[in-house]
């Protein structure tokens, strides 16, 4: 029996949600016991909010737009974040960060802005909310404890970044050596 720790991914997922983003971190997280879960956003059961170690917000404009229109969704990320747990967002994903900031219920660790990286379509939103982009040539941003990536071309490389910040480099590597992925993440 491994003694290795049980870690828990809470994945949402609304109408709209870009695919890629959000089966490749399910699949990459099988090799180090992430468990997910996929609520949907207006029905989170507290026991998946306590037990999850990273809450990932997959992209995709019409998925994003229900996010950030979402008390729940907003309420979650500030309240991973509160917690110094990992928030991890995705191409248009990165916009719900954005306006989880924005609500005067954002505080602490939740009200502090970032720097990070998202699909090119919505850039100027975050820019002109105060948060620090990211070079465009940085395709995986980590800042403290949340995780931006650009969008479906670097799902592989952000998914792969979350293995390596919750499970390390090592495991990392374990997970990425069978994927028989050409040149190097």
């Amino acid at each position: 029996m491994s003694a290795e720790k049980q870690l828990s991914a809470l994945v949402l997922i609304a109408d709209g949600s870009e695919e890629i983003e959000t089966v490749t971190p399910l699949e990459c997280s099988r090799g180090i016991k992430i468990i997910p879960d996929i609520p949907s956003p207006h029905e989170i059961p507290d026991r998946l909010v306590d037990a999850a170690d990273i809450l990932i917000l997959p992209g995709g404009a019409p998925g994003a737009k229900t996010f950030c229109q979402s008390e729940e969704v907003l309420r979650l990320i500030r309240e991973f974040r509160n917690e110094g747990k990992w928030v991890a967002a995705i191409c248009a994903g990165t916009t719900a960060l954005v306006e989880s900031v924005k609500s005067p219920r954002a505080d602490g660790e939740a009200a502090k802005k970032c720097k990070v990286t998202s699909h090119p379509s919505v850039k100027q939103e975050i820019v002109d909310a105060g948060w620090t982009y990211a070079d465009d040539s940085e395709r995986v941003v980590v800042d403290g404890k949340i995780i931006t990536s650009r969008g479906p071309g670097t799902a592989l490389l952000f998914s792969l970044t979350i293995v390596e910040q919750l499970a390390g480099k090592a495991k990392k590597d374990e997970v990425h050596g069978p994927m028989i992925c050409a040149g190097t993440l």
